[in-house]
């Protein structure tokens, strides 16, 4: 059961590294089609969830306007955006269009905002699930899953001795640290 837990650990990190690391493209300004979301109008909603078996709300911003790419090669006054704070109208946002439509059903492109600090942050997330990875693969491979285990620690590190498992496990989570850690600066920088 432990290894099970392993490989799905392993699986959902790296998903999820996939998807943040592939939306920080487009946060950093890497892909798609830069220009400015001007808000014609913001409205700021509350969401209620469940958390922890309590319920829970958060605010949620909406904000609809034009874009307009740089240089002028296109403009979509329908545009629709979710920023993390409310803009007053008329305020230009700096943003990326996606490469496609955010749904099949509609023409609607997604937009995510652009600025080196966001990019910076999503890429630094994309590479902690990296960390995440490691630790699955440490349970697949060794069966510990943690205080509760059948295993012990000490068992578990001795079984990844003498091979090229305990290189392969720090190399993923040093990788993962030292993205992380250059990811922000370099979102803080730029």
């Amino acid at each position: 059961m432990a290894r099970l837990i392993g490989v799905g650990v392993m699986i959902v990190t790296l998903i999820g590294g996939g998807i943040l690391g592939w939306q920080a493209t487009y946060a950093a300004g890497m892909r798609g089609t830069h220009g400015e979301f001007t808000v014609s109008q913001c409205a700021t909603h509350t969401v209620g969830y469940r958390s922890h078996g309590k319920h829970r709300t958060r605010e949620e911003v909406e904000c609809h306007g034009t874009f307009t790419a740089d240089g002028g090669k296109g403009s979509d006054p329908n545009a629709y955006l979710e920023p993390s704070s409310t803009h007053p109208s008329g305020s230009k946002i700096s943003v990326t269009q996606t490469d496609s439509a955010s749904t099949l059903e509609s023409q609607r492109f997604s937009y995510v905002e652009s600025d080196a600090w966001n990019g910076g942050l999503m890429f630094a997330f994309a590479f902690a699930m990296l960390i995440g990875t490691a630790l699955g693969a440490f349970a697949t491979v060794s069966g510990y899953t943690g205080t509760r285990s059948r295993v012990s620690f000490g068992a578990a590190w001795r079984s990844t001795a003498g091979g090229a498992t305990r290189p392969v496990l720090f190399g993923l989570a040093a990788v993962g640290a030292l993205g992380a850690v250059v990811s922000l600066l370099l979102g803080l920088v730029l």
